[in-house]
């Protein structure tokens, strides 16, 4: 595969799993404002279990952008059942959670990037998706034994 071939779609669907109406607007709306070389299509679901059920459904997902402080789920388990459940999908956290062993766990545990409520732009989080779904592909050629 060539690099070239990597992530380059024009239209990028998130699922964002985030039960703070608040919070989710002011993503959405940093997500989508501004300058950007992609369109972001962004889904939210209110807990792990509705974002999950939406995944199982075989709607086309690129990234899940994910809250570590959910109704049915704390902390890195969110991470856990997600990645369990859809390996292949990356993971971005955007969460309140700041604790270095908390990050460490989530990047260990199939999250591609962990970002902190409150601390980064609308282009952060942009970026930050993009890197994660060109990181999973790169993992899976890898995996497959794929040159680049």
């Amino acid at each position: 595969m060539q690099l070239a071939q990597m992530v380059d779609p024009e239209d990028i669907t998130v699922l964002l799993i985030e039960d703070s109406r608040t919070d989710a607007a002011a993503i959405t709306k940093a997500m989508i404002h501004g300058e950007s070389f992609y369109n972001f299509n962004i889904t939210r679901k209110e807990s792990l279990e509705e974002g999950l059920d939406l995944l199982r459904s075989g709607i086309a997902v690129d990234a899940v952008l994910l809250d570590l402080n959910l109704p049915d789920a704390k902390g890195t388990k969110a991470i856990n059942d997600v990645h369990d459940a859809f390996p292949e999908l990356p993971i971005v956290v955007l969460s309140g959670y700041s604790d270095m062993d908390i990050i460490h766990q989530a990047l260990h545990g199939g999250a591609q990037e962990f970002l902190i409520k409150g601390e980064c732009s609308g282009a952060t989080i942009r970026q930050s998706i993009y890197q994660a779904m060109v990181r999973k592909q790169i993992e899976q050629s890898y995996q497959r034994g794929d040159k680049l």
